[in-house]
């Protein structure tokens, strides 16, 4: 097979998709173990996000969907409904928004900034389902800052993990690049 070969590239999108997926998978279950941020409202740190986020970046936007997304459905499955149904509109406004970041900014933006967007995206998400859907009685004046510090937080702790991790994830795509078909990195 040639290097430029579509099917073998689709096969290493969809392999390293499923790399991101196993990383998010992984970095929720630490975070299940890690003890709870100290926050009026149960939040979790948001670990998972750098897998998304690496997936956006050294994949595309379709691949960080999908990981994002199938997380969501792990949450589904191994946390119930109401925690999946939260997690899914959470993380579908984050992907969104972290996505039209990396458009609007024409993949320049930092992974600091992507990931304060993101976590700050996840938390309305998720008040937005709290509110509207279960009709929590929840100040969102109350409950507002809360939620933006936390985010910011979490994003920051999310982002400087990420960029500590860009050396080696470019290390582990270029490779992948040798050994296969040429894909689209982020550098």
């Amino acid at each position: 097979m040639s290097r430029n070969n579509p099917r073998r590239m689709a096969v290493q999108r969809m392999t390293r998709t499923s790399v991101m997926l196993a990383a998010a998978l992984a970095l929720s279950l630490l975070e299940s173990v890690l003890p709870p941020l100290p926050a009026p409202v149960p939040l979790r740190y948001g670990l998972a996000n750098v897998a998304v986020m690496a997936a956006l970046l050294f994949i595309g936007p379709f691949e960080a969907v999908s990981v994002a997304l199938l997380k969501s459905v792990f949450v589904l499955m191994t946390r119930g409904l109401i925690a999946g149904s939260i997690s899914f509109t959470g993380t579908l406004l984050s992907v969104g928004v972290m996505v039209g970041a990396d458009f609007l900014l024409k993949r320049r933006t930092s992974v600091f900034l992507l990931s304060v967007l993101g976590a700050i995206a996840h938390n309305a998400g998720q008040l937005f389902f709290l509110v509207l859907f279960l009709q929590y009685k929840l100040s969102v004046l109350f409950i507002g800052p809360y939620l933006l510090f936390f985010g910011v937080l979490t994003g920051l702790l999310s982002g400087a993990l990420l960029f500590i991790c860009l050396r080696p994830l470019e290390a582990f795509f270029r490779a992948s690049d040798r050994s296969g078909g040429k894909d689209s990195g982020m550098m």
